[in-house]
């Protein structure tokens, strides 16, 4: 087990270990993946904790639209790479992401539109 902090953590399988629980017991792998987040999340400062929730249930919806392992991977790898525009704009022009326009349309319900 693995120490964060005077904690003991689960310790991550090897890769051959997990493999074979991605082909045998995919809802094992799942529930590990699931244990092993929480784990970090709570050994984390209280200040943190919303946010890598937050980060947790984002990456959920994302691997709940994959229709198979490898459509899961190139979602999160998309993810990812957004999340590094994300990063290096925050790095390279901070005030961009701070600057948003936006044209707001009222909502017309289509019950209330006048008939022709």
């Amino acid at each position: 087990m693995a120490r964060i902090e005077g904690v003991a953590m689960q310790t991550l399988p090897s890769f051959d270990e997990l493999k074979a629980m991605a082909e045998n017991a995919p809802h094992e792998l799942e529930a590990l993946r699931q244990s092993m987040s929480e784990e970090i999340i709570e050994q984390s400062s209280q200040a943190m904790q919303p946010r890598l929730r937050a980060q947790m249930s984002h990456i959920n919806q994302v691997i709940a639209r994959g229709k198979n392992p490898n459509h899961i991977n190139i979602l999160l790898m998309a993810e990812l790479q957004q999340q590094l525009k994300r990063f290096a704009l925050a790095l390279n022009d901070p005030q961009a992401l701070t600057e948003h326009t936006a044209e707001v349309k009222a909502f017309i319900h289509p019950t209330h539109q006048s008939e022709s």
